[in-house]
């Protein structure tokens, strides 16, 4: 798991997702405005 922490529209926010979407989502979050300040692996 990793846990990715971002910045969008002045909230923030964290969500852990499997490891094999990690660099989709944030990719995913980026394209969307957020900005991704933490990615860190995880053992959930």
């Amino acid at each position: 798991m990793v846990l990715i922490k971002w910045l969008f529209a002045g909230q923030r926010r964290e969500e852990a997702v499997p490891l094999k979407m990690a660099r989709h989502r944030r990719n995913e979050l980026e394209a969307n405005g957020a900005i991704v300040y933490w990615s860190e692996r995880v053992l959930i």
